[in-house]
Parts: structure tokens; C-alpha cells; sequence
């Protein structure tokens, strides 16, 4: 239940709601109390839910920590169904505060437990939780990318083609890239359908990280947010059946060949590695030909690893 299993980065946690789990309600509207989780002191944590339903079920998630010897109250994360999702307002206490898709702590927690509210048909398989580790620092050879060669054959879809306006395509990158990464998978989507069904329609973004990855889940997958801390680990996550997604974020003139000259946050799909560089699907290139890309493994290392500690959506087909 609190695994750390190969398959996942460090401080990312997979459950299953079990028979350890308090369950009040009926079937048809109920609520499911996790047990409470030990871990290492942390200093945010983001949920993710995998759910299914075939209707139009809904689901909210709520989640609580340990610090200071007291528990917080229950954080509002996230309410998702197949018409409307949305995230909360910041629900600001001198414990933490939710930044949209990451609950932020004003002290160190090591623990924490989930509350999840279920209506109609709604299933919910796994549950994800990534936590950031208070004293973390990229460690040595961090952005030394894996030995030999590896290239995942993407279909590239450009943000800038898109038939929207031009204020709404510069918004579209986690979509966009989200696209790519399902579309590799086998899964049948494009970017307008994923911008659609990812939307924040509190927050009116389309970047929630834990709305991407419920979405890629109820079309079939695993997905979940994560972070990594060297590029060495693509060699795990990065095939033909494990796709990765980066956060990266960087000054003008510190990622050379840029599709974008600047930026304090965008997101890339990963599709490889070679000669010291990392091959990407960068949908803010302004045609398609050009989304596919190689980037300096260092340069890259530091806009994704530093600069957005490794953030990343892990999308893979089960």
C-alpha cells in the first residue's frame, strides 16, 4: 500500500483503496478514509487519481498531513468527472496552501492521508502520491543522460498549428504533449479533444497537472505526476510502453535551439537520448516538422531537474 516499487521514482507512492480503508456511505454515493502513511519529512505533495466511469460519475479528492505534531484539516485537491473538473482555491492556513495542483507546507510533514469522495459509477483503481523531499538537491552526474541510444517514434503535433487563437495556443503545451504521448501509446486522441477534456474550469488553465493525468487514465492508462533527480533514470521510464513528460523551465540563452526563447514553465514530451543530447517532442515549435528536437543534456537537465525539480508526468500503457 505504501510501496515504493522499482517502477516508480523515489517518494512517489502507489495505492489501492483496501480492506484497511474506512468506506461510510452506500455504494452509490460514499466516502473512503486511507489509513495513515509514514513517511520522510516532505514539503509538498501532489494526488493523483487512475478512475474509470462509464457515466457520469464524480469524484473529489482530499488530502491531510502531520506536521508540527498536528494534523492539518482536509485539503480540497481536485473534483473530476467527465464534464466538468476543476481545482480549489488556495485554502491558506498556517499550515499549507493549494497552488492549484501541489499542496505547499509551511513546515516540514512526515505523514499524510487521503480522503476520497465517490458518486454514481465512479471507480477509482489507484491512487499516486509525489512528495518533494524538504533537503533535496540534485546529486552528483545528474545530468548525465543514459549510455547508448534510445529514440521512441512520436507522431508530432505543434501547439502554434492549432485552429484557435493565437492567445489560446501558447497555453496548449501539456495538452499538446499529453497528444503526442497517448497517440504513441495507441491511444486515439488529439490535442484539441485532450485541451478540452483537461481543462481547469476553476483555475481556466489547461495545465493542471492532476487533471492530465486523470485523463490520460480514464482513456487507458497508467498515469501519475513524479519527479525525477537524474536523466540517467530515463533508461527505466522512457520505452516504447513508459513515456515521460518534462516541466522545465528556463532564462533566454540557457536552453540552446529553444522553441521558445524563454519561459517560466512549459512541458516537453521526451522521446529519447544520443550523443549527449535529449531528444524531445516540443510542441511550441512553430511547425511540425519542427517539434522533434535534440537539447544539450546538461541545458536540459537544468531547466527540468533544477529549475522545476524533476516534475513530470510518467504516462504508460498497462
Amino acid at each position: 500500500m505504501h510501496s515504493t516499487e522499482a517502477k516508480l521514482p523515489y517518494l512517489t507512492f502507489m495505492h489501492r483503496p483496501g480492506p484497511e480503508y474506512s468506506v461510510r456511505g452506500e455504494e452509490s454515493s460514499r466516502t473512503v478514509v486511507s489509513p495513515v502513511f509514514q513517511t520522510p519529512d516532505f514539503s509538498s505533495l501532489i494526488l493523483c487519481v487512475n478512475y474509470h466511469t462509464a457515466t457520469n460519475g464524480w469524484l473529489l479528492t482530499e488530502a491531510q498531513v502531520f506536521s508540527g505534531g498536528v494534523w492539518s484539516k482536509f485539503f480540497k485537491l481536485a473534483f473530476y468527472s467527465i464534464k466538468l473538473n476543476h481545482s480549489f482555491d488556495s485554502q491558506e492556513d498556517a499550515d499549507a496552501s493549494l497552488a492549484v495542483d501541489e499542496l505547499l507546507l509551511k513546515r516540514p510533514a512526515r505523514a499524510y492521508r487521503f480522503r476520497l469522495t465517490l458518486h454514481g459509477d465512479m471507480e477509482v483503481n489507484r491512487v499516486f502520491v509525489c512528495l518533494r523531499d524538504t533537503q533535496a538537491v540534485c546529486p552528483e552526474n545528474f545530468a548525465a543522460p543514459p549510455s547508448g541510444r534510445r529514440e521512441i517514434s512520436v507522431r508530432p503535433f505543434s501547439q502554434m498549428c492549432l485552429p484557435v487563437a493565437e492567445e489560446q495556443k501558447v497555453r496548449l503545451c501539456s495538452p499538446t504533449s499529453l497528444a503526442m504521448a497517448l497517440d504513441a501509446l495507441g491511444f486515439q486522441t488529439d490535442p484539441l479533444q485532450t485541451a478540452s477534456a483537461v481543462h481547469d474550469d476553476r483555475a481556466r488553465i489547461y495545465g493542471n497537472w492532476t487533471l492530465n493525468t486523470a485523463y490520460a487514465s480514464r482513456l487507458g492508462c497508467e498515469a501519475l505526476v513524479t519527479r525525477f533527480t537524474r536523466l540517467e533514470q530515463l533508461k527505466d521510464f522512457l520505452t516504447e510502453k513508459s513515456l515521460v513528460l518534462a516541466s522545465i523551465a528556463y532564462e533566454k540563452g540557457r536552453l540552446s535551439g529553444a522553441a521558445v526563447a524563454q519561459t517560466p514553465g512549459h512541458l516537453v514530451l521526451l522521446c529519447g537520448w544520443e550523443n549527449g543530447k535529449i531528444q524531445v517532442a516540443d510542441p511550441a515549435a512553430d511547425t511540425v516538422s519542427e517539434v522533434i528536437r535534440f537539447y544539450d543534456a546538461a541545458e536540459f537537465a537544468r531547466a527540468w531537474l533544477e529549475r522545476k525539480q524533476g516534475a513530470a508526468y510518467l504516462v504508460r500503457r498497462i
